[in-house]
């Protein structure tokens, strides 16, 4: 008799949430998202890792999305990089960077599915990672800095994270 009991409640919760239009979500309209890294203008390859680090005071979930500006003062979200990440207040992933045309104006947005809580990070480039800077000299010291030592080779520039691009 307990079984029916149970069975008929549950029953019943489950047809009046089913029957009812989307339930309402309850949240603090002043909760927020805030995206700490990738940093302003930094330049990250094509499936080099992206270290993505946020803030998060939902105490929900988020999605993670590479985006870029769509030309128009939006921006448009091109690759889902992470579901259901961290609900924790500081959180943070690495991922690899898709297969995405090179470019400027790329954002990460960290989002929460079902409160619409979102932030983006700082815009940065996607593309080769740029020489460490000029090269001084001709001639025979061609190559290096402006004391004679070897400039830093393309192959050991790091990115921003501190981790070799390749």
């Amino acid at each position: 008799m307990l079984r029916t009991r149970l069975l008929s409640v549950t029953a019943v919760s489950l047809s009046v949430w089913v029957g009812s239009t989307t339930p309402a979500i309850s949240g603090s309209s002043d909760a927020t998202i805030t995206v700490t890294s990738p940093a302003a203008d930094s330049v990250h390859p094509v499936n080099s890792s992206l270290f993505v680090g946020w803030r998060n005071d939902t105490g929900k979930e988020v999605d993670v999305w590479l985006a870029q500006d769509d030309g128009s003062g939006g921006t448009q979200r091109l690759f889902k990089l992470a579901s259901k990440a961290s609900s924790k207040p500081t959180s943070e992933l690495v991922t690899a960077v898709p297969a995405v045309p090179d470019g400027t104006h790329y954002t990460v947005e960290v989002t929460t599915p079902d409160t619409g809580a979102h932030g983006y990070s700082a815009p940065f480039e996607v593309g080769p990672v740029p020489a460490a800077g000029p090269v001084v000299g001709t001639g025979a010291d061609a190559g290096t800095g402006s004391r004679g030592t070897p400039g830093p080779s393309p192959s050991r520039v790091q990115t921003q994270d501190g981790h070799s691009p390749r």
